[in-house]
């Protein structure tokens, strides 16, 4: 008997309304922390993948050029071009690259003239491209200069590749 006294003395069960509105701006403040960190989260994930993209690609770029250039065993400077010895066919066909219309293009000539070898002669090499430029360095290592576009953004990269082949100019 002594307890329902107790009970009904201190009145109805329930949350004031200073208590309810102090949990309420603590919810929202944790909330807020939350997604802060979130967005937080997500631009670091762009930036690390916009950052992988460049270097993976600019990596491919290079690597391969410097493939095709050491294997060469001889290059030719023509108008301002530089052909390089085809990967595939190195004794019928050299390459020269150029960029066309948002893309990197490898072209295939004859490797007597360089005259082009018609139909399929030339393949898209790389999209993502805005320019690209091969050309000879003043001690004759090949100055490959290109700017790539990933996310939105342009990238410009210059690589040297020093060969010690012979070039002939034509």
């Amino acid at each position: 008997m002594r307890r329902q006294s107790f009970r009904k003395e201190m009145g109805p069960s329930g949350f004031s309304l200073i208590e309810l509105l102090t949990s309420l701006m603590v919810m929202s403040l944790l909330l807020g922390l939350l997604l802060s960190g979130l967005i937080y989260a997500n631009t670091i994930n762009k930036k690390a993948e916009t950052n992988q993209k460049l270097f993976y690609t600019q990596r491919y770029i290079e690597l391969y050029f410097q493939k095709q250039i050491l294997r060469s065993e001889k290059i030719v400077f023509k108008n301002n071009r530089v052909y390089l010895q085809d990967l595939e066919s190195p004794e019928s066909y050299y390459n020269y690259y150029r960029y066309s219309s948002g893309f990197l293009r490898r072209y295939k000539v004859y490797k007597n003239g360089l005259t082009s070898i018609g139909s399929g002669g030339n393949s898209q090499f790389l999209d993502g491209i805005s320019s690209f430029s091969m050309t000879l360095g003043a001690n004759q290592e090949i100055v490959i200069k290109y700017s790539l576009v990933v996310e939105g953004s342009t990238y410009d990269r210059e690589t040297t590749i020093s060969h010690g082949r012979m070039v002939e100019f034509v």
